[in-house]
């Protein structure tokens, strides 16, 4: 089940606001966490029934394993504890979503393992993995009900595709929380944004990005035409990833939970360090605390601190896909964050603040065809358009139908301005006038309208994240 499908927005998450506004007006906090973890059950299950007792059995052997490092005396044993409990979560995560890929690689494509991806494995573990290590470290206590752990690991507000939420976040909140008119209206507005963000603008641009890639063998892709698919790709998965975001911030308020956010205008950074501690934040967080400053981070000199950055963005790549594609896209910003470090030690380079920006954006848009592009030939087939190919270059009429259209245009222009600060500084602006608030919602609501609208009459609607 998805935040922008019709059962979701239509069934479940009225059915599950209401039932979360009467117990808590009833202030019975147990009764309210039992009931938001039968409907997260409900969720996972709609899209994963097969996967669920993984979920479940995963829950309750890191809560069981959680006690022991908690209230372990002896440090050795408490310590091995700790490293069987990290060490099944790893296992867990490499069974399904590595193997595959290495008894591929070891034993060959027709011999290969076939393993389904459970939906959501990515998150929900590191989720629990940070959880064990802050319980470790003796940052946190270990949770003392198994309902409010489980509601920890897979509220479904955030089950799917994040944020990744560290328990220390949100411990208050599974033991007393309440919900305001002013969080509970904000939490609406958010999800509207995001819900609009990710139908109106995120699904146009990736119809053109995925029309214009999978003609890739029939199609040589003009100069123009690369830069424009490219560029469409990549503001489609901020989109769609950050709207993915803010619906689930939206609903956590609604819910009575605070998330932290995951996303801060990354393509106004100066360089790719700044763009990764703007882009998807709970992941860059949860490398630099629980991988990059265990190894050492920029302790132990400038040689050990360019190791230390290259594991981290390796295993981001690796996060992100069982692929050879995502190795080399995380060797790929190690680099540049490497060469950026080695600068910045040695040498003070000041220049012109638009010219890093554009650098970030042209690295990244870059980056992003590793990205996306699975094989080697298809990334040559890619940049053998843009190379030899015309200036432009005819498509096939759906693609060219799709990209060459009043309304994609003004989707697309609207795109590149909605990633700078514009829109944030035009409703700051806005609020600071007496019927500005008004003017606000009323832009957001019949945006969110125009997506209901949207949603109901195309079948277009990935997730990009989904597979991850």
């Amino acid at each position: 089940m998805v935040f922008s499908s019709p059962v979701f927005l239509f069934l479940f998450l009225p059915l599950t606001l209401i039932c979360n506004l009467i117990l808590s007006l009833q202030k019975n906090i147990k009764l309210n966490n039992i009931c938001l973890l039968f409907f997260s059950i409900i969720f996972y299950a709609y899209g994963s029934l097969t996967f669920l007792p993984i979920l479940l059995i995963s829950i309750v052997i890191n809560y069981i394993l959680s006690i022991f490092v908690d209230k372990c005396d002896d440090k050795k044993q408490k310590k091995i504890f700790f490293i069987v409990a990290i060490a099944l979560n790893v296992l867990m995560l490499f069974v399904y979503k590595y193997l595959n890929l290495f008894s591929g690689f070891i034993l060959g494509k027709d011999n290969a393992t076939n393993i389904i991806l459970p939906i959501g494995i990515s998150f929900y573990t590191f989720q629990v993995i940070s959880y064990q290590v802050d319980v470790y470290r003796g940052e946190v206590r270990y949770c003392d009900n198994i309902i409010d752990f489980a509601l920890f690991a897979m509220l479904f507000a955030q089950l799917i595709a994040g944020p990744i939420v560290r328990y220390k976040t949100i411990e208050r909140e599974l033991k007393s929380r309440t919900v305001t008119f002013e969080s509970f209206s904000y939490g609406i507005q958010r999800f509207m944004i995001g819900f609009a963000k990710k139908i109106v603008f995120a699904n146009a641009l990736g119809k053109v990005s995925d029309l214009a890639f999978a003609s890739l063998n029939e199609h040589q892709l003009g100069k123009l035409f690369t830069v424009i698919v490219v560029i469409c790709y990549s503001i489609q998965i901020y989109l769609d990833f950050s709207a993915y975001s803010d619906m689930a911030i939206g609903i956590g308020k609604m819910l009575g939970f605070n998330f932290d956010e995951n996303f801060n205008l990354p393509f106004i950074a100066k360089s790719i360090t700044e763009f990764w501690k703007r882009w998807h934040i709970s992941l860059s967080s949860f490398f630099r605390d629980y991988v990059y400053i265990p190894l050492g981070g920029s302790r132990k000199g400038l040689f050990r601190t360019c190791i230390n950055l290259t594991i981290v963005f390796v295993l981001s790549g690796f996060w992100h896909g069982a692929s050879f594609n995502f190795l080399f896209w995380g060797l790929y910003n190690a680099f540049f964050i490497v060469i950026e470090r080695l600068i910045n030690t040695k040498h003070k380079i000041y220049v012109f603040e638009t010219i890093r920006v554009i650098y970030v954006f042209v690295v990244w848009n870059i980056g992003m065809i590793l990205f996306r592009l699975e094989t080697i030939d298809e990334v040559k087939l890619l940049v053998d358009g843009f190379i030899n190919g015309p200036s432009f270059n005819m498509w096939s009429r759906e693609v060219l139908s799709t990209i060459i259209n009043p309304y994609f245009i003004v989707i697309f222009i609207l795109s590149i301005i909605y990633i700078t600060p514009f829109f944030k500084n035009v409703k700051d602006y806005l609020y600071k006038f007496r019927y500005g608030y008004i003017a606000v919602d009323l832009v957001v609501v019949i945006l969110f309208i125009y997506a209901i609208f949207e949603m109901l009459t195309t079948g277009y609607n990935p997730f990009i994240y989904f597979r991850f």
